[in-house]
């Protein structure tokens, strides 16, 4: 699933009204929320001299690797966000947010119309990862619940109502079969998330057993950092995966 860069003609569009004649940001704003997608933006002081708040715009979102400048877009239309002068009104951030959605699909899933975004999703998985010193189990919890949680939506923003079993293993199915993975024509994906959809049955036993919600006998937990780390960064790595598909896949 090749992403591609924002065409230069959209970027200028969401430049002229985000960073134009005395509307949208300030070129420091427009630094201070381009960062936020990637280090690699360059901050306005760095230049050493002032460039055209349209310059920096179109220079911060081009920094961006192709699926971050989507999301920074994205956001900008749907979050009306502090700002200098005064910021697009609701009805031009609906044109644009069409606009940019259609790059990636005409259906009515998919980038502009989620409730998922994959920037939220790392700033509760960096919360997960957190707490794994100090919490392992609760670590455990909070990243089988996130994964959870991302495949049902999947699952329910694709028209199906998602299994409600509580096993891991079975949304992923359920997800993969949804987002048109069938074993016959992406076999090596489906050998992965198979894979994966094994150890996270694994993992929501532990869960299961020693996490926020339920006790074991004489109360032990997940003590361990390393088991904690584990099933952050698997629960992790399988939900950004799969809010990317769903998210940028063209039905």
């Amino acid at each position: 699933m090749k992403i591609e860069y924002i065409p230069r003609a959209l970027a200028e569009k969401f430049s002229a009204v985000f960073a134009g004649n005395k509307t949208g940001f300030s070129a420091r704003e427009i630094s201070d929320y381009f960062i936020r997608y990637s280090n690699l933006v360059r901050h306005c002081d760095f230049y050493g001299f002032t460039p055209t708040r349209p310059d920096l715009f179109i220079e911060s979102l081009y920094s961006l690797e192709p699926k971050f400048q989507y999301y920074a877009l994205n956001d900008l239309t749907f979050t009306v966000y502090p700002s200098k002068y005064p910021y697009p009104d609701e009805k031009t951030r609906e044109a644009l947010r069409k606009d940019l959605h259609n790059l990636i699909s005409t259906t009515p899933i998919g980038l502009g119309f989620s409730k998922l975004r994959e920037t939220a999703f790392r700033l509760d998985w960096l919360e997960a990862n957190r707490r794994i010193t100090t919490d392992p189990a609760g670590a455990t919890t909070a990243a089988r619940t996130l994964l959870e949680t991302t495949l049902k939506t999947i699952i329910e923003e694709r028209g199906e109502k998602s299994d409600g079993s509580g096993e891991i293993g079975k949304l992923v199915k359920q997800a993969e079969k949804i987002l048109g993975f069938e074993p016959k024509d992406h076999p090596a994906e489906h050998k992965v998330f198979s894979g994966f959809a094994s150890v996270l049955n694994g993992l929501a036993s532990l869960s299961n057993e020693a996490g926020d919600r339920h006790g074991t006998i004489g109360g032990a937990g997940i003590d361990d950092p390393a088991i904690a780390e584990m099933c952050v960064n698997a629960c992790g790595t399988i939900a950004l995966l799969f809010i990317e598909l769903h998210l940028f896949m063209k039905k």
